[in-house]
């Protein structure tokens, strides 16, 4: 399995804006504006939402049955899908160009390519499903394949609001061949929304590399250093980044509300309580860069050399929230110290927890620890 390799190709490095004379220099307020404003998985959030129809070039409105679709194309597939209507190409050649201008010319082309581009049937029907008709059982279903590589490379986009219409059904009363037959495609649909949620999970432990890789004073640090930190923080930067950046709780993101196909524990209400937490708290990204860095440069590790470096930064990293909030928000006095309090939070989700839930399917056998070890070196 080549997981680095596929996580970086494609991906340019984020040029530094700040050379600081000193190795560890106290932190400027812009260099958390700089971590809030040009991390690239802004780029990718945007992208997702603000892209191109993949089918007629328009701006796309976001996903619709599992790619970036304007609202015209989504429709036409939606009503073509519901209605199970039959179109015959103008041209009878069946390659009229589906573009902005020309998409209305011929239907039969125009859905031959939706589905071409990845659109999926299935989707449309699961909308108008009742949520007690679209229970899988998803016990049933492999989550095992051979080629992770071929796994990745073959994977649908699924838009995320897909997710909070799949529920578990714990009943074991649908044994029959005919039942199995009849769920065939929602099983289907459940496997993909599990590769998205996966190539999201990667996406993301992608993003806090380059967003460490790109901080001066982290690369200052003996690689040793370096190293301990990213093992002990990196499941906390993970859920502060999903939370940050993916869509809404009550909208179904792909993080939070995967978990509603498998059996809930107390790790995964407590993910859901504290994203709840924070949509509440409305951060800034400036406040979230903050946490992100407080987090990282954990000085209360005994291994570390550069201890008091370390406890420096996360000082600096403090001090900036504070001012940030102060000036920001002076009618919130108790902002900060909320703030603060959300990361006792994160921190008691297990990080094996969250390596079994969001990464089991990508890494395999292969330890977190080593894989971060490779990332951060190539």
């Amino acid at each position: 399995m080549c997981l680095s390799s596929f996580m970086f190709q494609s991906h340019s490095y984020i040029n530094h804006r700040y050379n600081f004379a000193q190795p560890y220099s106290i932190l400027p307020h812009e260099y958390f504006t700089n971590i809030a404003r040009h991390t690239d998985i802004n780029a990718m959030t945007t992208n997702i939402i603000n892209s191109i129809c993949e089918v007629c070039g328009d701006n796309s409105s976001g996903k619709h049955y599992g790619i970036l679709a304007c609202n015209g194309c989504s429709g036409f597939f939606k009503r073509s899908v519901r209605r199970k209507l039959i179109y015959r190409c103008q041209a009878s050649s069946g390659r009229c160009i589906i573009d902005k201008a020309n998409r209305n010319q011929c239907q039969a082309c125009r859905l031959e390519k939706c589905l071409q581009m990845g659109m999926i049937k299935e989707a449309v029907q699961n909308e108008r499903q009742s949520r007690t008709d679209s229970q899988i059982r998803i016990n049933s279903i492999d989550l095992h394949h051979d080629d992770t590589g071929k796994r990745i490379s073959a994977m649908h986009h699924l838009p995320f609001q897909q997710v909070s219409n799949i529920t578990s059904n714990s009943s074991s009363h649908e044994s029959s061949t005919s039942s199995m037959i009849k769920h065939s495609h929602e099983y289907d649909l459940v496997n993909k929304l599990d590769d998205t949620f996966y190539i999201i999970s990667s996406q993301i432990l992608l993003m806090i590399i380059k967003w460490i890789r790109n901080l001066p004073t982290f690369l200052n640090l003996p690689v040793c250093d370096q190293l301990i930190l990213l093992e002990e923080s990196w499941s906390e930067l993970f859920l502060l980044w999903a939370i940050q950046y993916s869509i809404p709780l009550d909208d179904g993101g792909p993080i939070f509300h995967h978990t509603v196909l498998h059996r809930q524990n107390e790790d995964e209400k407590s993910i859901h309580d504290i994203f709840y937490i924070f949509k509440q708290l409305k951060l800034d990204p400036i406040e979230f860069a903050c946490l992100k860095t407080i987090v990282l440069f954990r000085f209360d590790i005994r291994t570390l050399m550069e201890v008091k470096t370390i406890e420096t930064i996360q000082d600096q990293a403090q001090i900036t929230l504070a001012q940030f909030i102060r000036i920001h928000n002076p009618t919130q006095p108790t902002r900060f110290g909320r703030l603060l309090l959300t990361l006792p939070l994160i921190r008691s989700i297990p990080s094996i927890f969250v390596e079994k839930t969001y990464f089991s399917r990508i890494i395999g056998k292969i330890s977190m620890s080593k894989l971060l070890a490779d990332m951060l070196k190539n």
